[in-house]
């Protein structure tokens, strides 16, 4: 029954007789002993009993022969046959069943998961409300679920050396061109690390530009993106114990869209859109620009505005790019600390800290009120940005933004811009350009970038 495997069964027996948190169990039956070999904190005591040994017992009984044969089990009976498919399976939950220095792997997991809920991070006003949990073969249910095609192939790989993480690449046949999924496979297979916890850092690990602040996978928690990223070609990778999957490639168009985009009718979705764009300009350039513009370049601003705006600096006794870099830190600082404190008064305290204290810098004479307004304006302009990955890119250089204006004024904000345009001409995600479709320039796909025209027939929303 079976090959015979590469590995040696007593001393596999005896490394695992030797661990507290394994269990073996040995039957004897048929004038031989088969030997059971589980770990009770990830398996289910009830599927062992009912799927392994009332078989056993019922084989022992009115069975012939000294080999089980493999209708005895109802789970899958599978055959291992190096000592790493024993310690993958052994580590995902499944019972190793040792017959006569022949090993077998029969299914049962047990691993805690929580119930389906919907996405912290990605909020919808409408449509499914569903989201991916922690376990791998419940998301494969759910984008299943989602999209009901006999076409749609998951390729299962294990990854790391330390700690075996199960990893599935999800395609539609026919869909992604090979040059795709091949890049997607080299990638994974190089992965050379102990441990992987999340898909978050995983996605690190397999990007190309690692010095760029811009993701190159897309991450999302939503199966209905998952269904519809796939149904345009592009290939998902999903990780065990991570609550996301990770789309290859991406776009800067596709990580501002949202499911709310098709969601609704095409005029106000398009217009909505729109301001999500420039939101994320303004909470880039604005500060910058309003730096560059008081410091150097005062001939730019109205008469009746410059004044206005001296009034409000009188007593301020720091620059002006200090003043703008002290608030964007103090919100910084609060926008993470509203996260990291508990639900319940993470909110509470970054509101009521941002108003206490721009409020006392405001009396304290340390800064303007117009740069309050500024800064805060440009944070709430942050806010709008759907992909969180991106938010911290924008965040991040609206810094660099802040330093470049304070150096050569708007001559160092336009090198500034220019520099970062450069940048994202040259990316590239899995060989896709990352503005694609403004450059290069592909006129058909502009119908679903800055305007999302509106569905025709056999369209599909996302």
């Amino acid at each position: 029954m079976g090959h015979s495997p590469k590995w040696n069964a007593d001393k596999f027996l005896r490394e695992m007789e030797e661990l507290e948190h394994v269990s073996v169990k040995t039957f004897t039956a048929n004038k031989h002993s088969i030997h059971i070999v589980y770990m009770p904190s990830i398996t289910s005591a009830m599927k062992i009993q009912e799927t392994i040994l009332q078989p056993l017992v019922d084989w022992a009984i009115h069975g012939k022969g000294t080999s089980i044969p493999t209708s005895t089990f109802a789970e899958p009976f599978y055959p291992v046959q190096t000592i790493d498919d024993i310690h993958r399976h052994f580590l995902d939950g499944y019972v190793i069943l040792i017959d006569d220095k022949e090993a077998y792997a029969i299914d049962a997991v047990k691993f805690p998961n929580r119930s389906i809920e919907e996405p912290i991070v990605e909020m919808t006003l409408r449509g499914p409300r569903d989201g991916f949990i922690e376990s791998l073969e419940d998301n494969k249910s759910l984008l299943r679920s989602h999209l009901r095609s006999n076409d749609l192939i998951f390729e299962n790989l294990t990854l790391g050396e330390k700690s075996f993480t199960n990893v599935s690449i999800s395609y539609l046949k026919g869909e992604p061109n090979e040059e795709l999924l091949m890049e997607i496979r080299k990638r994974l297979n190089n992965v050379n690390t102990a441990h992987i916890a999340d898909g978050g850092i995983l996605e690190q690990l397999i990007e190309k530009n690692s010095y760029s602040l811009f993701p190159e996978l897309q991450e999302t928690e939503r199966p209905t993106k998952v269904a519809n990223a796939l149904a345009e070609g592009k290939v998902a990778v999903f990780i065990e114990g991570s609550p996301s999957a990770l789309l290859a490639p991406t776009t800067l168009n596709a990580l501002f869209q949202t499911a709310d985009d098709y969601n609704f009718k095409w005029i106000p979705a398009t217009l909505i859109r729109l301001m999500r764009y420039l939101a994320a300009m303004l909470s880039v350039m604005l500060p910058a620009a309003y730096i560059s513009l008081i410091s150097f370049h005062h001939g730019l601003i109205p008469t009746d505005l410059a004044i206005s705006i001296s009034k409000t600096r009188e007593g301020v006794p720091i620059p002006s790019f200090m003043e703008a870099l002290l608030m964007q830190l103090t919100i910084e600082v609060l926008r993470e600390a509203g996260i990291r404190l508990p639900k319940p008064i993470g909110p509470a305290v970054s509101i009521v800290g941002a108003i206490v204290l721009g409020e006392a810098a405001v009396t304290a004479g340390i800064v303007s009120p117009l740069m309050i307004i500024v800064v805060s304006f440009a944070a709430i302009c942050s806010f709008t940005i759907p992909n969180y990955s991106l938010s911290l890119a924008l965040r991040t250089i609206s810094f660099l933004m802040l330093f470049a204006a304070s150096v050569l004024g708007i001559y160092g904000l336009i090198l500034a811009v220019f520099t970062l345009s450069i940048h994202l001409i040259r990316l590239q995600s899995f060989s896709v350009p990352y503005l694609e479709p403004f450059t290069p320039y592909f006129t058909k796909r502009w119908k679903d970038s800055l305007v999302r025209f509106k569905l025709k027939k056999g369209g599909a929303s996302k």
